[in-house]
């Protein structure tokens, strides 16, 4: 699937008309066909998806998208066919396939080496290699006269060619948030005595290093662009629909990356092993918007054969020689987790752990990883993930803890413990997958099924499209430690169900990504910190189903979404509440923002009322960038008591806490906020919220105004425009103030009747749920 397959037909076509038939085998059936071959030396396992997956065997068997025989957010659809464009192509002599050009430093220049591979000429050919490279004066000339001969020991005609680019004559490309992503044109030309041809790409100067610096106890782990480190802001991505050649509509790829890159500062996609290798157009998308893409080679979660056909694998070749020269490419990864299973013996292969390490090292090192380094000249690579990166190396590419604290990058999940307690979240040296299920919304399930009973959550058809393990017990049981949910008699159940899930979501990866956050430069007297990448899991779904997704198949944005441009944004203020009952409240800034003098504003509001009980102003100075500081520690019950609260015992319950930063009069901070107590024990009034006006203030009727009228102050209120597709510019937001006015974007042009008689509100102890 991952391969492009080119066959010379010269020979076969005739004047008139031609035909070709292309025969494909179902691939469950070759799957089947292939283990039990296999099986005959020893099992490659997991044999089969877990039931819970709904889903077929033998996946591991093909060179196929292992989603499509079914994954916990996804449905078992192996379709068959040619997913991509086929077509036929004409030439007498040869024709530039590839342009790959890699950008390397040399002192005050740029070396921009660039490997031109051509169809294995018909016969010697002499020809000029013209080369022209767009810069921000006159173009880069170059041209050289050259032959093409028999193809080289891998079967390929290339030429290398470097051109040596001063710096002052290109702008950096920088990931989103740090400055620009400059672009520029680079054109190679091939032209012979019969015939010419030429080839453009994009290309952008920028250097992205992983750097793995020894520590006191074990090894940083961290980007660094143009000498700058990076904390790495992110999600991981799934395909972009279980089908792949529907994930190549450039409406559905534009809108999700320009919902990660135009509304946050998220600045890391990482393209996850169990996917495919995504359209052309993401990538470019990726340039455009300074997203660097942590690429998976496509292993996932299985051990795979090392036969020859796999060891002779063409996929490598081909994709990294397709999409490495995108300035946003900064890191391979060999597969997704499989180190760690065969580490810690996840589908016991402890009693032949000697025989599947050898495969692996076959198939992960010296094939996938050999074969990338030789296509490439600069190309990050790490061997999984998780991984412990050189020291996976150094201990035999099959570390003992891979995931290690102290090490690479970690994944973590946990389904039955408190997610709001910081104290069950590891402390890595960077975070690539971690994340909590919610449900789609209401109107998007109503995409997938017409019959409202099939929304309650124990019905045949939540059933059918929840594929976790466990079902939808976690959702209820992480719903519950947090909030109190409608008696189950209450008609607006499913619904209020449905949005607590993705309260309890966002606030859980919300407060996940701050904790790690803090450690940014800062060690825990374990040695553990310096944490610098957090990318949460998962950004799309491929179906209309629970997941871990922050946007759903509709397209519409989950309150996780919506939370994203606080918790990344590059300056923000945080508390972190430990057992002894204490808030350590931090500063935590990425880069320069602002100059001068900030202050950190400490506000309590009751529940009961929209006038501050207390203010606290308390100076931060001029923070130094990468640096996450604590600026004080507060013993919250005395706090709140002392505030006026209530007696020591009752605080908690009735006040929360309001932080903000800023320099002069000019806030510089998202709000973030702090509950002492869990929402179902806080003195929350039960009430209605109103929408009082809707004013559209655009000519092209895309952008509204909607003002919300709230008696008291309300947790998470969530407007809803239902059918009227769009979002909003904040959403599941704490209401502190008797009105508040918030933005909606619509995808098309919409009047100011049609979202009014659209639009909904609630918020958590909405009068509804609890009358």
């Amino acid at each position: 699937m991952f391969v492009r397959y080119i066959f010379d037909v010269t020979g076969q076509l005739k004047a008139g008309d031609n035909s070709i038939e292309v025969r494909f085998l179902s691939p469950i059936w070759i799957s089947e066909k292939l283990a039990e071959e296999q099986e005959q030396d020893y099992v490659i396992p997991p044999q089969c998806v877990p039931d819970s997956y709904k889903g077929e065997c033998h996946v591991n068997y093909l060179r196929k998208i292992p989603a499509s025989f079914s994954w916990d957010w996804g449905p078992a659809f192996p379709s068959v066919g040619i997913w991509k464009d086929i077509y036929l192509e004409g030439f007498d002599l040869t024709i530039i396939r590839y342009v790959v050009a890699e950008v390397l430093e040399e002192g005050e220049n740029w070396i921009l080496s660039i490997d031109t591979y051509f169809a294995p000429p018909r016969e010697q050919i002499t020809g000029d290699l013209v080369f022209s490279l767009e810069t921000e004066n006159e173009p880069i000339r170059l041209s050289n006269m050259i032959t093409l001969d028999e193809p080289n020991e891998f079967g390929e005609v290339v030429n290398t060619t470097n051109i040596t680019v001063p710096k002052t004559s290109v702008q950096s490309w920088w990931p989103n948030g740090y400055g620009a992503q400059p672009l520029y044109t680079l054109s190679v030309s091939f032209a012979g005595s019969t015939e010419a041809n030429t080839k453009q790409i994009q290309i952008g100067f920028r250097k992205i290093e992983i750097i793995q610096d020894e520590l006191e106890s074990g090894r940083s782990f961290y980007f660094k662009v143009n000498d700058a480190p990076i904390f790495a802001m992110g999600v991981n991505v799934i395909p972009f629909d279980i089908l792949p050649e529907k994930s190549y509509n450039p409406e559905t790829v534009e809108r999700l990356l320009s919902a990660v890159a135009t509304y946050t500062e998220m600045n890391m996609l990482r393209v996850w092993g169990g996917g495919v290798y995504e359209s052309d157009y993401f990538y470019e998308l990726a340039d455009k918007y300074g997203l660097m893409i942590w690429q998976d080679f496509v292993f996932a979660s299985a051990m795979y054969p090392a036969n020859d056909d796999f060891l002779r694998l063409k996929e490598v070749n081909h994709q990294v020689k397709r999409i490495q020269s995108h300035p946003s490419l900064a890191l391979w990864g060999g597969n997704n987790e499989n180190e760690g299973n065969l580490a810690s013996n996840y589908f016991n292969t402890a009693d032949n752990f000697d025989v599947y390490k050898e495969d692996y090292i076959k198939l992960y090192i010296e094939t996938v990883r050999d074969e990338m380094r030789r296509v490439t000249k600069n190309a990050n690579f790490v061997d999984s993930s998780p991984t412990n990166g050189v020291e996976s190396d150094n201990e035999g590419y099959v570390a003992k803890d891979p995931g290690s604290s102290f090490y690479g990058d970690d994944h973590y999940y946990s389904n039955n413990k408190d997610s709001f307690d910081v104290d069950i979240y590891p402390v890595p040296r960077f975070s690539s997958e971690y994340g909590y299920q919610s449900m789609p919304c209401v109107s998007s399930w109503l995409a997938a099924t017409d019959n409202l009973t099939d929304l309650n959550i124990n019905s045949d058809f939540m059933n059918h499209r929840q594929h976790h393990p466990d079902g939808n017990d976690p959702l209820k049981k992480l719903t519950e430690f947090q909030l109190e949910l409608p008696s189950e008699d209450n008609e607006f159940y499913d619904e209020a169900f449905i949005y607590y899930t993705q309260i309890i979501q966002a606030m859980s990866i919300k407060i996940e990504t701050e904790h790690y956050r803090t450690y940014m430069s800062r060690l825990d007297d374990q040695g553990r910190g310096h944490t610098m990448g957090a990318l949460f899991w998962q950004l799309n779904d491929v179906w209309v189903a629970p997941s871990w997704a922050a946007i759903d198949y509709t397209g519409r944005w989950k309150m996780l979404q919506y939370f994203v441009p606080g918790f990344f944004s590059q300056e923000i203020v945080t508390g972190l509440y430990n057992a002894d009952k204490n808030l350590e409240i931090f500063h935590i800034l990425n880069k320069a923002h602002g100059d001068g003098e900030k202050w950190l504003n400490l506000t309590v509001y009751a529940w009961d009322s929209f006038t501050p009980v207390n203010v606290t102003k308390l100076s931060l100075g001029n923070p130094e960038a990468l640096t996450a500081t604590s600026v004080a520690t507060i013993d919250v019950d005395q706090y709140l008591s002392d505030a006026g609260c209530g007696s020591l015992d009752d605080a908690k319950y009735n006040c929360f806490f309001h932080m903000i930063v800023g320099i002069g009069t000019t806030t510089i901070t998202p709000p973030n906020y702090f509950f002492p107590s869990k929402f179902k024990e806080a003195k929350l009034q039960t009430s209605s919220l109103e929408i009082i006006a809707v004013d559209n203030f655009d000519a092209e009727g895309l952008r509204f105004l909607i003002a919300v009228k709230a008696p008291a102050p309300s947790l998470f209120v969530w407007l809803d425009a239902h059918e009227v597709k769009g979002h909003f510019l904040e959403n599941g937001f704490v209401q502190h103030s008797i009105v508040a006015a918030v933005i909606f974007v619509a995808d098309e042009p919409t009047t100011e009747e049609q979202l009014k008689g659209a639009l909904t509100v609630t918020h958590v102890k909405d009068a509804k749920y609890f009358s």
